[in-house]
C-alpha cells in the first residue's frame, strides 16, 4: 500500500478535525471529523473564530490570527459552524506548503472539539464549590457546637448549681417550690442545648471516631422510635479516618435513616461499616415499603446523600424494591479523596 493511502486512512479515522486552507481561507481539503464538527465543505471559506472577529488588527493585517502568525500553539475559541451555531474548539495552525510557481500558501488547521471538556471542567468546578461549601459549613457547625457546649452550656450548668444551692438554703415553701420549677426549666433548657449542639456537630465524632458516633446516633433514634429495631455492625479495630470523611459518612447515615423513618415505615434499619480490600463500605438497609427509584431519584434527601458522597470521592449505589425495602451502599476507595491543601489523600490511616 502506498504512503498516500496510509495518510488518507489516518485522516479518515483521526478524531481531530483536519483542514487544509489557502491564504484566502478557502478549504482545499478536510477530513470527515472536521466536516462532522463544523459542517464545512470543500471550496467553502473557513469563517473567523470568535477571537479573530473581535481582535484589534493593524492596517493591512490579516484578521485571522493563525494565518498571521503562520504557526500557533493550541488556543481555545468559538468557531461558527455551517448551521450558524458556535462550537467550542481548541485550534492550531501551521504553514505547510508555499508554491514557488504561483506564490500560493497553504495552511494546516487542526480543530479539537472542546465543548465536552468544557462541560466537564464546569462540572468539576461546581463539584469543588459544593465540596468547599460543605466543608465550610461543617467547620462552622463544629465551632458553634463547641461554643454551645463549652461556653453557654457551662454557664447554664453554673446557674443550675446556684439555683439548687439557693433552693436548699431557703426555708420558705413557696420560694422553694418556685425555685424547683425554675431549676427544672433550667435542666430542660440544658437538655435542649445538648441536643442542638449534637445536631450541629456530634462531639463524640471528633473525640472517639465514626463507629462511636454512629452508635450514639442510633441510640438517639431508638429513643425516638422504640418500635423500630436499629442494628449497627462496625469493625472495632477500624482506623480513624480524616475528619471530613467521617463527618460526611455520619451525615449520610443520618440522612438515610431519617428518610427511612419518615417515608418507609420500617420495622428494622441496619447500618454496616466495614473494610473490603482497599475500600471502605457503608451500608444502610431497611425493610420498609420501598419506592420507585426512577421516580424519586431527584428527591432532596437523595441529592444530599449524593452531594456528601461526591465531596469525599465516594460512589453511591441505591436499590429499592416495593414492599421489600431500600438499600443504600457507599463505596469509598482509600486514597480517592484529594486534599485541597496539598493534593494528597485525605484519608489518613491513624
Amino acid at each position: 500500500m502506498e504512503i498516500e493511502q496510509f495518510g488518507q486512512q489516518i485522516l479518515n479515522v483521526i478524531q481531530d478535525g483536519i483542514i487544509v486552507m489557502d491564504q484566502t481561507r478557502s478549504i482545499v481539503a478536510l477530513n470527515p471529523s472536521a466536516e462532522k464538527l463544523t459542517g464545512w465543505k470543500l471550496g467553502g471559506l473557513v469563517p473567523y473564530c470568535s477571537f479573530c472577529q473581535k481582535r484589534f488588527i493593524g492596517p493591512g493585517e490579516e484578521r485571522c490570527y493563525l494565518v498571521t502568525h503562520e504557526q500557533s500553539p493550541y488556543f481555545s475559541s468559538e468557531m461558527p459552524t455551517y448551521s450558524g451555531e458556535m462550537v467550542d474548539v481548541e485550534m492550531s495552525t501551521a504553514k505547510i506548503i508555499q508554491d514557488k510557481d504561483n506564490g500560493a500558501t497553504y495552511y494546516l488547521l487542526v480543530l479539537r472539539d472542546f465543548s465536552e471538556r468544557k462541560k466537564q471542567q464546569e462540572h468539576e468546578g461546581r463539584q469543588r464549590m459544593v465540596q468547599q461549601l460543605i466543608a465550610a459549613r461543617e467547620e462552622e457547625h463544629k465551632r458553634l457546637a463547641m461554643e454551645l457546649h463549652d461556653g453557654v452550656g457551662q454557664s447554664l450548668f453554673g446557674l443550675s448549681i446556684a439555683l439548687d444551692t439557693l433552693k436548699n438554703s431557703t426555708m420558705d415553701e413557696k420560694t422553694t417550690a418556685y425555685l424547683s420549677e425554675v431549676s427544672q426549666e433550667m435542666k430542660r433548657v440544658m437538655n435542649d442545648l445538648r441536643l442542638y449542639s449534637k445536631q450541629l456537630r456530634p462531639l463524640e465524632l471528633d473525640q472517639f471516631g465514626l463507629a462511636t458516633a454512629l452508635e450514639n446516633l442510633l441510640i438517639g433514634f431508638r429513643k425516638q422510635k422504640p418500635d423500630v429495631q436499629f442494628i449497627l455492625h462496625t469493625k472495632p479495630t477500624m482506623s480513624r479516618l480524616d475528619a471530613i470523611v467521617e463527618i460526611n459518612l455520619y451525615r449520610i447515615v443520618q440522612e438515610a435513616v431519617m428518610n427511612s423513618l419518615k417515608h418507609a415505615f420500617p420495622a428494622r434499619i441496619k447500618v454496616v461499616l466495614h473494610e473490603e480490600k482497599d475500600q471502605l463500605v457503608l451500608s444502610i438497609q431497611d425493610n420498609g415499603i420501598g419506592f420507585d427509584v426512577k421516580k424519586h431519584q431527584n428527591g432532596l434527601g437523595l441529592q444530599h446523600i449524593n452531594e456528601r458522597a461526591s465531596t469525599i470521592g465516594a460512589v453511591v449505589h441505591l436499590k429499592s424494591t416495593i414492599s421489600s425495602g431500600t438499600h443504600v451502599t457507599i463505596n469509598l476507595a482509600y486514597g480517592s479523596v484529594e486534599d485541597e491543601a496539598d493534593a494528597d489523600s485525605t484519608i489518613n490511616r491513624r
